[in-house]
C-alpha cells in the first residue's frame, strides 16, 4: 500500500501537478461549468452523440480540477493531463467518489478519445451511452460539490 501523500508529493516533483494559491472562487466556477455540461450532455444525446460524450468527459475533469483548484494544485498542460487528473481522483479522491465511477470516468476517457480522434465515432456512441456517462458526470461533479462544501464547514471562521 502506497502511503498516503505519496502519490501527490512524486508527482509535484515531476511537475506533472503544479502547487498554484488555493482558489475557492475558481473552484466553484469550475463546478458550475461541469453541471451545465451534464445538463448540455444529456440535451445532445439524441442529437450528436459525440458531443454529448465530450461534454460528459469535460463534466468530469472540470469537476475533479475544481477540488484541485481549491487544493491549490493545477495539472500540467499537454499529453496525459486528463489521465493525470483521473489519477488524482483515484489517490486523493477514493473517499468521496466511488472506485466504480472512477473506473466508469476511465471508460469515458477513452470513449471521448473515440469521440474525438475514432473512425465512424457517431455509429459506435449511441444516446443510451451518453445518458450512462452523464449520470456518472453528474455523482462525481456532485461528489466534488459536496467535498468542497464539507471543506467549507470544517474551516474555522
Amino acid at each position: 500500500m502506497t502511503p498516503p501523500g505519496s502519490w501527490l508529493t512524486e508527482v509535484v516533483a515531476t511537475r506533472d501537478v503544479e502547487r498554484i494559491a488555493p482558489n475557492m472562487a475558481a473552484a466553484a466556477e469550475r463546478l458550475n461549468d461541469a453541471r451545465r455540461h451534464v445538463r448540455s450532455a444529456r440535451r445532445l444525446a439524441d442529437d450528436d452523440p459525440t458531443l454529448g460524450m465530450s461534454a460528459c468527459h469535460d463534466a468530469i475533469r472540470k469537476a475533479i480540477t475544481a477540488h484541485m483548484t481549491a487544493a491549490g494544485l493545477r495539472p500540467r498542460g499537454g499529453d496525459g493531463a486528463h489521465r493525470i487528473v483521473l489519477d488524482y481522483a483515484r489517490h486523493q479522491l477514493g473517499a468521496l467518489i466511488a472506485a466504480s465511477d472512477l473506473a466508469e470516468a476511465d471508460d469515458i476517457r477513452r470513449d471521448r478519445s473515440l469521440a474525438e480522434y475514432g473512425d465512424f465515432a457517431s455509429r459506435q456512441l449511441t444516446a443510451e451511452h451518453i445518458r450512462a456517462a452523464a449520470d456518472v458526470a453528474d455523482r462525481i461533479v456532485n461528489a466534488m460539490a459536496n467535498g468542497l462544501a464539507s471543506q467549507r464547514r470544517d474551516r474555522p471562521s
